[in-house]
């Protein structure tokens, strides 16, 4: 288990409470596209506080939780996920209202259920199945700045070796550790590895590799992550080079910044190997 790169914690997390099994859950999106829940109607803004109640109606008779060892034969959560010869990876999913749940197994160690919520740009896993990983939360930790529907909240930011659904895994990602949370919440940082469509009919999410990215990345967002550190080294090694009678005082500052420069470039171009950055997408 490694802890997340200081450069991680600048991910912006949209991530979610759940509430507990068997309570009743209102959902909501926002007008910036943030999809919310919350067990407490009054904490729904006015304007889509209608909405939430159908939904949470249509949705009341389903627990939140579903086990996918006893369910019966042709159910979703019984089908197996496979992968066609075209290389789509089909995936059963269990529905909570409206929402898709699925298992995963994480770091090859436990399975844990995730909602799917591929509007969201993180993954986030509850502080009990962090204790099994584990993971033990310290001060000195990166944490993040997180929107909920209670609102605003920091979460400690840790790096998880692998998630895994079915055949569509997924190496070195980082996630939050929610401990309001019995139910983990899977989104792009695992989803923007695939293509990916939904068929609701069935009940089926559908991943194709996406080859096009590493670590749910583009080109172009690894060159602006690798140039975040590149372009001060540079200009930190020019100045020194052109100034070569700077004080000592002076000349340790900079040094221990160039030493901090160059630490997080060395974090960063590890991770870009384990995830197989092309080296032309780190120029």
């Amino acid at each position: 288990m490694h802890l997340a790169s200081n450069w991680r914690a600048w991910l912006v997390l949209v991530l979610t409470l759940s509430p507990p099994a068997g309570a009743e859950i209102y959902r909501w999106t926002d007008e910036n596209g943030r999809l919310h829940f919350t067990e407490q109607l009054s904490k729904v803004p006015a304007r889509y506080r209608e909405e939430a109640k159908r939904e949470a109606a249509s949705s009341s008779d389903t627990p939140l939780v579903h086990s996918y060892s006893g369910s019966t034969e042709g159910s979703p959560a019984a089908r197996s996920p496979r992968r066609s010869a075209r290389g789509e990876i089909r995936i059963p999913f269990a529905r909570v209202g409206s929402l898709m749940q699925v298992e995963a197994t994480v770091n090859d160690v436990i399975r844990v259920p995730f909602l799917i919520d591929t509007g969201a740009s993180g993954v986030s896993i509850p502080a009990a199945y962090a204790d099994r990983l584990g993971i033990r939360i310290r001060p000195d930790m990166p944490y993040v700045e997180v929107h909920t529907a209670a609102g605003v909240v920091a979460r400690a930011v840790v790096e998880l070796d692998a998630v895994q659904v079915g055949g569509a895994r997924v190496e070195h990602l980082t996630a939050t550790v929610n401990p309001a949370m019995d139910i983990g919440l899977l989104g792009g940082e695992f989803f923007n590895n695939f293509v990916y469509s939904v068929d609701a009919a069935e009940s089926i999410i559908t991943l194709t590799r996406n080859d096009n990215l590493r670590g749910g990345l583009g080109a172009e967002e690894w060159r602006e992550r690798f140039r975040t550190f590149t372009g001060p080294l540079e200009r930190l090694e020019a100045y020194l080079r052109e100034n070569p009678q700077l004080h000592d005082d002076e000349r340790a500052v900079l040094a221990a910044r160039q030493a901090e420069l160059e630490a997080h470039l060395a974090d960063l171009e590890r991770d870009a190997d384990r995830l197989g950055v092309p080296q032309i997408w780190r120029d």
